[in-house]
């Protein structure tokens, strides 16, 4: 007897274990996202608002699982919600990964290999499970059917496999094997699509087949700097628009993104790649791009209009897991064009990594569906680049967001004319700080058409952001709690 009631406390374990792994995994499904009802954002499919902040990670597929769990642990504590990879990396079809798997057999589209895909399944899973999306890249575009040298690839030995033929193919496989899953497709890949539109056609064709109706979110990443709108926003399967803005502190992401939301039909709008932090300046010799750099391209960006913003570390973006068959191929970049980069765990303490959550705090601390950007708010200069000022504000006035990167003196315009800029009679304001996420309150003063506000500190690295709000809306302090309309 007492052998059977052992047996039985064991199965009770082994069953409740069983029954909490179910309730987890289920707790863990992530809803669906579309875009908004206004075409600006994105929210989930019950309508809640989603901001696309992304960490770029393009070769996790060359990583052990030990390092992808490593990894995707410390991006979701820092508050990303989405993590870009590439199906295929940079060589997969030339080069296998850390467990000695190619992409395809024989190198064939048509030949997926399964156990190479079980790696990707494995990704896609733990990245839900924390949490995340997954925004998948099936084949960086140096390996579809094109002519001549591909810049960033000096040896060009990549095969060429795509074509229309078996880039729909290729896309019907992915989209039935990941209908159900989080992911968010990107088609491209670091190129231009003139001349290859079919090629990128034929694969969103194969995808939305695959999904079997589920309608994940597709966009084209392309080369900086440029937008995907240059060739496909008449297209319906493009769900919103990318960009690539450029490694530099040059960005003038906002003059990208504020043609894009000009652009019928309207779409949200993401820049995908806009300054890798610790990468070398692509335009300012002996310059790397440091946090500060990021956190200006990132606000820039997000209150010229767009619903996303991508960061990328380097020593992150390109890392591959050493293993006892390492090649120069399976190392991290260090090569003249990006810079040496930091080893990878250390990439992943990078300041501006750990900063990108204060966005997101900041932004999920007010409504965000109805967001505009307006430059209009700024009567003073706005400045260009490295001392940029952007603003945007609900459409109602309800509160405004004004960036200064480098904590220039601000006279703010609440009223032009006859228009009010912002709601309501009493303005509470606050300087937020973008670098740990704290707001102090300036206080409550009525609302006048002119007013003038000078940040804590000024100069490189000291960023502002200040917040006005109609004081009758009774929101937190931002930052500090996510906003609840309930």
């Amino acid at each position: 007897m007492k052998g059977l009631d052992r047996a039985s406390r064991i199965l009770s374990i082994i069953l409740l274990s069983v029954m909490a792994s179910i309730h987890l995994a289920a707790a863990a499904t992530l809803p669906q996202l579309r875009v908004s009802d206004n075409g600006r954002y994105f929210v989930t499919e019950e309508g809640a608002p989603f901001l696309y902040l992304a960490d770029t990670a393009w070769t996790l597929l060359d990583c052990t699982r030990q390092d992808i769990d490593t990894y995707l642990q410390d991006r979701a504590k820092k508050g990303f919600t989405v993590i870009q990879i590439s199906v295929a990396g940079f060589s997969a079809l030339t080069v296998p990964n850390a467990y000695g798997q190619m992409i395809f057999i024989d190198q064939n589209p048509s030949q997926p290999n399964q156990a190479y895909f079980q790696l990707l399944d494995y990704v896609v899973n733990k990245a839900e499970s924390l949490g995340l999306y997954v925004a998948l890249v099936p084949l960086w575009a140096n390996n579809y059917e094109r002519p001549g040298h591909v810049e960033g690839f000096p040896d060009d030995q990549h095969p060429n496999v795509l074509n229309p033929s078996t880039a729909f193919s290729y896309g019907k496989f992915l989209g039935d094997r990941y209908r159900n899953k989080p992911v968010i497709w990107i088609l491209g890949g670091d190129w231009f699509a003139t001349g290859y539109e079919d090629v990128w056609r034929s694969m969103a064709k194969g995808l939305e087949e695959g999904d079997g109706g589920t309608h994940h979110l597709m966009t084209y990443h392309e080369k900086s700097p440029h937008s995907s709108s240059l060739w496909f926003q008449n297209d319906p399967w493009l769900s919103f628009d990318m960009m690539q803005t450029g490694h530099t502190i040059l960005n003038r992401n906002y003059d990208l993104v504020a043609a894009d939301w000009n652009r019928v039909p309207v779409k949200p709008i993401v820049d995908g790649e806009g300054g890798y932090e610790g990468i070398a300046d692509a335009m300012v010799p002996g310059h790397k791009i440091d946090a500060a750099d990021v956190r200006r391209i990132a606000y820039c960006a997000l209150f010229a209009g767009a619903a996303g913003y991508a960061y990328g570390a380097h020593g992150v973006w390109g890392y591959r897991s050493p293993t006892k068959t390492t090649s120069a191929a399976r190392q991290p970049f260090h090569d003249t064009k990006h810079g040496v980069a930091l080893p990878w765990k250390e990439a992943l303490q990078l300041p501006a990594g750990t900063q990108m959550q204060y966005l997101r705090d900041l932004l999920e601390s007010r409504p965000m569906l109805n967001r505009i950007p307006d430059q209009w708010l700024i009567a003073n200069d706005p400045m260009g680049t490295e001392n940029r000022i952007q603003a945007t504000r609900d459409a109602g006035g309800s509160y405004a967001f004004i960036y200064t990167a480098t904590g220039e003196k601000l006279t703010i315009r609440m009223t032009d004319r006859i228009y009010d800029k912002l709601s309501g009679k009493t303005i509470r304001a606050y300087w937020y700080n973008p670098r740990n996420g704290t707001s102090q309150e300036i206080g409550e003063f009525n609302k006048e058409p002119f007013r003038d506000f000078t940040p804590p500190s000024s100069g490189h690295g000291n960023d502002w952001v200040l917040v006005l709000d109609d004081a009758t809306k009774g929101y937190p302090p931002p930052g500090k709690t996510a906003y609840n309309p309930h």
